[in-house]
């Protein structure tokens, strides 16, 4: 799915805002560089990022662009490393908003509630349909046109997840054993620890729904998970959200990580995660989407939600520096992917993602971006989105068009050389299936 043919030199400038990204088509449709500011843990880098196969081989100022790749000069916008979501209910994100007309304690009362069970009959009908696929997929384009390139919280036994964007616990071309990472989200007190047969030095993450809710049911979670034996440096922990100082400070003890999903928790409980606990005692945080239903539409609006509650409840605490690690590095040490993915490093898949420059300084720019700003979006070498005239520039085959609040579009859905059910499956035809078959389906473009 990558540029190919014979050499010839062209120069297109694509202009939207203040973005500006010029194409110079080479021969090698495994090889691209990409020229511009780079976000890293050390800093903004002016440089190239050389791209050869599925796989970033080169990342700075001296890094020399083969003569035979394809060339993207990005000027007044920032290269991300892909983002990573580190927790959603991925195939649930097709459901449109749940309004729940009370707070609720824990989570077993909401889940409980005759207004949920209704809500979410339309998921299941569909599932009964034999559409989870398209279920799955249409909430992986909706994460990658927000930036995403990697989620958390895909069944492992789904069986279309090799096309799109990467589902971490099915290993999409990670190399990594099956179960390397392991996701619990039902009650932990139902976790069977011989019949699961949980073995810690196979399993590098656990990723365990804990603590959901406001009241002493949901803190007595984490006594249960110590009590299971656990609480690891391996376990990473969705919500938390009644945990408090003597929890934190067992978590950091052990290594453990937290996973926090802010406006999700303010709409089913009215209150979040003690963050600012959590980093005075050292404990890690990656931030989720959680689902559609009640947590924001894209990973910018969680952002925007998490930045709100430190200015308005936490008093600032968690610093400036925080919000790119916390959908970048965070997560990928979380899933226990950092030697896969998470940083613009040599070795690393080519997971990349470019915005918009809205501001000079990196953070703020991604805390004002919005969904028409994502320029580019790559997956392991790949171009599956970004501004039309980009990715018609560097792709062969034709992707299909979408405008994003008035940006037009092209995303790369269709993979018929990936040998996994419905991988030739289009945009339009998963649209129309489900809008075929459910009356309220959750907007593409929310």
């Amino acid at each position: 799915m990558k540029t190919a043919g014979r050499l010839w030199v062209a120069l297109l400038t694509l202009m939207r805002c203040s973005a500006t990204i010029a194409v110079s088509s080479g021969t090698d449709p495994n090889s691209f560089v990409l020229y511009g500011k780079m976000v890293t843990p050390h800093g903004v880098v002016e440089g190239n990022l050389v791209v050869q196969g599925s796989a970033i081989v080169c990342v700075g100022p001296d890094c020399t662009p083969p003569a035979d790749a394809t060339r993207f000069t990005i000027t007044d916008a920032w290269i991300f490393p892909g983002f990573i979501d580190a927790h959603n209910h991925v195939a649930y994100n097709l459901l449109p908003k749940f309004r729940p007309t009370r707070l609720f304690k824990n989570r077993s009362e909401w889940q409980n509630s005759k207004a949920y069970k209704k809500f979410k009959q339309p998921y299941e009908t569909l599932i009964k349909k034999n559409l989870a696929c398209e279920a799955i997929k249409y909430a992986e384009m909706k994460a990658l046109i927000s930036g995403v390139t990697t989620i958390e919280g895909t069944s492992p036994a789904s069986p279309c997840v090799r096309t799109l964007i990467r589902n971490a616990e099915n290993q999409n071309q990670l190399d990594i054993d099956s179960s390397h990472i392991r996701t619990f989200v039902l009650d932990i007190q139902t976790f069977d620890v011989a019949m699961e047969k949980m073995d810690f030095s196979v399993t590098k993450s656990f990723v365990v729904h804990l603590a959901e809710g406001v009241d002493r049911k949901a803190r007595a979670e984490f006594a249960t998970l110590k009590q299971k034996g656990l609480l690891t440096a391996q376990t990473a922990i969705i919500h938390g959200t009644a945990l408090g100082e003597a929890e934190f400070q067992e978590m950091a003890q052990v290594g453990a990580k937290l996973i926090w999903s802010p406006q999700s928790n303010l709409t089913l409980y009215g209150q979040t995660t003690r963050i600012p606990l959590a980093l005075e005692h050292g404990v890690p945080v990656s931030l989720g989407v959680d689902w559609n239903p009640t947590g924001s539409d894209d990973i910018f609006e969680e952002l925007r939600a998490a930045s709100k509650v430190n200015e308005e409840t936490f008093a600032g605490a968690i610093p400036k520096t925080y919000w790119i690690p916390m959908i970048t590095e965070n997560p990928a040490e979380a899933l226990a992917l950092s030697d896969k993915i998470g940083t613009l490093a040599p070795g690393l898949k080519a997971d990349i993602t470019v915005l918009a420059s809205e501001d000079a300084d990196p953070t703020e720019s991604l805390l004002k971006t919005r969904l028409e700003d994502v320029e580019m979006v790559w997956v392991g070498g790949e171009l599956l989105y970004g501004d039309a005239a980009a990715v018609e520039a560097a792709k062969r085959n034709p992707c299909e068009p979408l405008l994003v609040h008035g940006s037009t579009k092209q995303i790369c859905v269709k993979d018929a050389h990936n040998p996994v059910p419905k991988s030739d499956q289009t945009k339009q035809q998963i649209q129309g299936l489900l809008e075929a078959n459910m009356r309220r389906l959750a907007p593409l473009v929310p």
